[in-house]
């Protein structure tokens, strides 16, 4: 057989003599495609190892990294944020910080604040309390008014829760006496001629030891006749004076009370004819004064506080003079 991809052409005889014709055509193909795998051949290149480079390490730059703008604004973040982040970390978690520092601070203010209020201070250790009136619908006749500031040392639902607390402040020497109320049962140390005053008085009586308070109340008496309501009334003016007199000497004060008109009202009452139980409240009146007299002599803060006493004891009469 013959080889393929090889052509023999045309063979004419002509006068004897043979003449060969080529397929050009099929010449130039077979030129072309010898000439395409020349190419082809040549184009492919053998690598052989370098046997003199067999050892030797060729160090291939690093491309230069490409570099990221910066973005300006609010929560705007860049390569370098992650860097950043333990100093962002740090600047919230001290704000934080901060913020609920304060807040707590705050509350703690306010807690102690309100803790303050209700502790009465050096000053003004007592609160003020609205008076407590003795509302009595069985009164007759025309009742007279007396207005009064005392020095309360409690106040129960109970005697007998009164009696006890009343025995140990008389122990201390205080003036102590229980009055009832409506339904509770007040336990008053003293008087003054204020509001004001009392709470100076309370204060003072406060150094022995003893919880007080201040309070303005209100008690009515009725006398049997006219001439009973007409002494009523001078009573009310000779115990406001004093009570006035031994408040103010036991703070420390002078009163302003008019001596002469005092003296003269008392011996006035003296000498009044009055019912038994305005009998009662003229000697406590008349007790109270001579307590005040001594007291200027002796200067002895116990006759003050006898006074104190008796006029306490001239509101408990006043209180139960009613017909």
């Amino acid at each position: 057989m013959g080889k393929p991809g090889k052509s023999k052409g045309i063979k004419i005889k002509i006068n004897g003599e043979e003449k060969g014709f080529a397929d050009n055509g099929r010449i130039e193909r077979e030129e072309a495609a010898s000439e395409e795998q020349e190419r082809q051949d040549d184009s492919f290149e053998w690598i052989l190892p370098d046997e003199t480079n067999e050892n030797k390490i060729v160090l291939v730059p690093t491309p230069p990294k490409k570099k990221i703008p910066k973005l300006i604004g609010f929560g705007a973040s860049s390569r370098k944020g992650s860097e950043k982040r333990p100093i962002k970390t740090f600047l919230i978690a001290v704000i934080c910080a901060v913020f609920f520092g304060s807040i707590l601070g705050l509350i703690a203010v306010k807690t102690i604040t309100r803790e303050k209020a209700a502790v009465p201070s050096a000053e003004t250790p007592i609160s003020t309390k609205a008076p407590v009136e003795d509302k009595k619908a069985a009164v007759k006749g025309n009742a007279t008014q007396l207005k009064t500031f005392l020095v309360q040392g409690g106040v129960f639902s109970s005697e007998d829760a009164a009696r006890q607390v009343q025995k140990k402040i008389l122990e201390k020497q205080v003036p102590a006496e229980i009055f009832k109320l409506e339904d509770s049962y007040y336990l008053f140390l003293g008087s003054a001629e204020s509001l004001a005053s009392s709470k100076e008085l309370a204060l003072f009586l406060k150094s022995y030891d003893v919880d007080v308070y201040w309070k303005e109340i209100n008690l009515e008496a009725s006398g049997k006749s006219q001439g009973d309501e007409k002494n009523l009334d001078k009573m009310k003016t000779v115990y406001a004076s004093l009570a006035e007199i031994s408040a103010a000497k036991l703070r420390g004060k002078e009163a302003t009370v008019n001596r002469e008109a005092l003296k003269k009202d008392l011996n006035e009452l003296k000498a009044a004819k009055v019912s038994e139980g305005l009998t009662k409240m003229n000697a406590d009146l008349t007790a109270a004064a001579q307590s005040i007299t001594e007291f200027e002599s002796s200067k002895k803060e116990d006759e003050l506080l006898k006074a104190q006493a008796s006029l306490l004891d001239f509101l408990l009469n006043y209180q139960s003079a009613t017909s």
